[in-house]
């Protein structure tokens, strides 16, 4: 069974997206004094897809990525939309945001995958 939470940072800690970014790593759930830009990832549901002889062979996990910036974070939104595609994550849905508190540009972008639990 794969370790959902280390494939996801695995996937995100590719050099081309931590060139990014201000810190060099990615955030699971909350981020303590970071600089921006950032990235933040949380599974936010995981539910059975299959089962066989009373067991969950396949699980469906669905995650959110959320970048924090100061400016434009096109460049860095492209490259985790290629690189989480590329590991075999689906796109769901993504939102453009503005945080008024911390005066910071927010990207909300939702990925699913299915995985078997061989």
């Amino acid at each position: 069974m794969v370790n959902i939470k280390k494939f996801i940072k695995d996937t995100l800690s590719n050099s081309e997206i931590l060139n990014l970014t201000a810190d060099k790593k990615v955030y699971f759930i909350h981020a303590n004094g970071p600089t921006a830009p950032y990235i933040e990832y949380e599974i936010f549901d995981e539910n059975g897809e299959e089962w066989a002889e009373n067991k969950e062979i396949a699980t469906n996990f669905y995650l959110q990525v959320d970048i924090f910036s100061k400016t434009d974070y096109t460049d860095l939104e492209n490259k985790i939309k290629e690189k989480m595609t590329n590991a075999g994550f689906m796109r769901s849905t993504s939102a453009d945001l503005y945080e008024n508190d911390t005066q910071l540009f927010h990207k909300a972008m939702r990925f699913f995958i299915t995985l078997n639990n061989n």
